[in-house]
């Protein structure tokens, strides 16, 4: 917001240099235009803009919630939702909110057969993060399969394009901005070396069907808090021993916010076998690109709450187990995420890096 973009290719590349090429515009292009309205508050502004993106986002959830799912286990869904551990991000600047409203609207407007609306909505939510094309890629794959079922003209085929380019026109203003100005339009994906190169296909692939790869970030996450709390005994200053305490703490909410995703997915493809499949294969094409992207490389399950989001169907399927099981899962679920929720907003707070 203040400063514009910076990419300097000499340095992309090394691990840790990180630039601000990797984020997405529309928030920054969002938090420019308060800066030159509200000049001096704009930051108190820009906070509460992306909570009120936040707070909206819950509403609309609970609209679309309802619309597909009977009442209770709709409003359980609108709970888990709500209290999904991400909550600080709302207070932090980041486009959280903005990216579920997008992908709510355009996943209902698809549902309602508004396919350009809702292929509108995307095309906003790719300028806000990269996650939003893989919500894409469920819908054109629904679009292509009804065209394939049709009369398949080519007229069909050339408006199902069209629809593609304005599904995905906020990643592609992105790419032709990164041309003009630093001639490479691909240079937020070479800024992501920051956090680590990606390792050969092999051991990508081998990670992903291997049992070792997926029980790792729980088992560091152990021995990070065992190292914070022994150093704490041994008269370790506080920030000394919490450092290693908050980065256990939040490796451990990735793997069970994990494993609570593949069962909400679960359910959410269950229940949605017959009607409205897109929602789930939405959600499941998000874990595809997280799980590639992001937890086959060395990151393993790093920001998993906040870039599942978009998998919106995890909380339709939790918010359906919660309905058809006994009272007390629901209630359980809820303390866990309430607790954690919390706990990530102390963390943020107090300045730790919250993933």
């Amino acid at each position: 917001m203040r400063g514009g973009y910076h990419w300097n290719p000499a340095t992309g590349e090394l691990l840790h240099h990180y630039q601000n090429i990797v984020f997405f515009p529309l928030q920054p292009l969002l938090d420019w235009l308060i800066a030159i309205l509200a000049g001096s508050t704009a930051s108190i502004l820009v906070i509460l803009v992306t909570l009120g993106f936040g707070i909206a986002s819950i509403f609309i959830f609970d609209t679309f919630a309802r619309s597909v799912l009977r009442q209770d286990a709709a409003r359980w869904a609108t709970i888990f939702f709500a209290f999904w551990p991400v909550s600080c991000f709302y207070i932090m600047g980041y486009p959280t909110g903005l990216i579920s409203l997008c992908t709510i609207a355009a996943l209902a407007d698809h549902m309602n057969g508004r396919h350009w609306r809702s292929a509108l909505w995307c095309g906003i939510g790719t300028a806000a993060a990269p996650t939003v094309v893989f919500v894409v890629a469920a819908l054109g794959i629904d679009r292509l399969a009804t065209w394939r079922r049709g009369d398949a003209k080519a007229r069909h085929f050339l408006a199902l394009g069209g629809w593609g380019v304005l599904s995905v026109a906020g990643l592609l203003g992105f790419m032709v901005y990164q041309a003009i100005v630093f001639h490479d339009p691909l240079a937020f994906v070479h800024a992501q070396a920051a956090w680590g190169t990606a390792p050969p296909l092999v051991t990508r692939l081998t990670r992903l069907i291997a049992p070792s790869w997926y029980v790792q970030q729980f088992n560091a996450g152990i021995l990070e808090i065992h190292a914070g709390l022994r150093t704490s005994h041994q008269g370790g200053g506080t920030s000394a021993a919490m450092v290693p305490i908050e980065a256990g703490v939040q490796r451990l909410i990735n793997s069970a916010m994990a494993t609570l995703a593949l069962i909400g997915l679960g359910c959410a493809t269950f229940i949605f076998r017959r009607r409205g499949w897109v929602v789930p294969l939405a959600g499941w094409s998000v874990v595809a690109g997280y799980a590639w992207f992001i937890f086959s490389t060395n990151q393993n399950m790093l920001s998993l709450p906040r870039l599942m989001m978009p998998a919106i169907a995890i909380f339709l399927g939790l918010g359906w187990l919660a309905a058809r099981t006994h009272r007390f899962v629901g209630m359980a679920l809820l303390l866990v995420f309430a607790i954690l929720s919390v706990a990530e907003a102390a963390f943020a707070s107090a300045g730790y890096w919250v993933v």
